[in-house]
């Protein structure tokens, strides 16, 4: 019997072009605990996925808008992905992809009454812009390789000896002002993660206390 993986989330990279494929990254997180008296525990694996172009026609969806969608993908282990096609830990191909919804819980039994349902509808219709918001606000810089929590990056001591320019920073600032995150990916090490260019990029979305951000190797 084949090996069978599951992955299920959004892409954590931009869509990679090899003619009659395409490849790209999902991560899926591991458990926060393991089983009593195991010492070990699950962490978070990056996969390539390698899907065809016919499988992606059929999805409908265009590469802008690929990122922000959820999908669950079903495919096998592969080891023969060319190293530098497979930018994640675990190659796999995909036999079959579709998009799903994102798990909304919906109210049953008796509806509410008074004020107390009221308040709940006003909470619900606050909530709803801003999570149409957030969407909006998902941006893939052109050049990304992958995307990454800012606090993986290892930042040399000569760059932190200096804060950058004024100028360099406005830039920056007024791209996560308009696209959620950083004009251009942060260059790095892909062995060490440890930052090679783009400082200034990296200095200001910390300030802004960005949860991850796109990177280049």
């Amino acid at each position: 019997m084949a090996h069978k993986i599951s992955v299920t989330g959004r892409p954590t990279s931009s869509i990679q072009d090899y003619g009659k494929y395409l490849t790209f990254d999902m991560e899926e997180k591991g458990s926060p605990n393991a089983p009593k008296g195991i010492p070990f525990r699950s962490k978070a694996i990056t996969y390539t996925v390698v899907l065809s172009l016919k499988q992606f026609n059929k999805l409908n969806i265009n590469r802008e808008e690929f990122s922000q969608r959820r999908f669950l993908v079903q495919g096998e282990p592969c080891l023969d992905i060319p190293f530098e096609q497979c930018t994640g830990e675990i190659g796999v191909i995909c036999m079959q992809i579709q998009e799903i919804e994102d798990k909304v819980k919906e109210n049953k039994g008796t509806p509410k009454k008074g004020s107390r349902a009221q308040k709940s509808e006003e909470n619900k219709q606050q909530e709803e812009p801003k999570k149409e918001e957030v969407k909006k606000q998902i941006f893939v810089p052109e050049g990304t390789r992958n995307w990454m929590p800012l606090e993986d990056i290892k930042v040399p001591e000569a760059f932190l000896q200096f804060t950058p320019g004024i100028a360099k920073q406005k830039i920056v600032e007024e791209s996560i002002e308009k696209n959620g995150t950083v004009d251009k990916p942060i260059i790095i090490d892909p062995e060490t993660h440890e930052l090679v260019d783009s400082y200034s990029r990296y200095y200001v979305a910390k300030q802004r206390k960005l949860d991850r951000v796109p990177v280049h190797y």
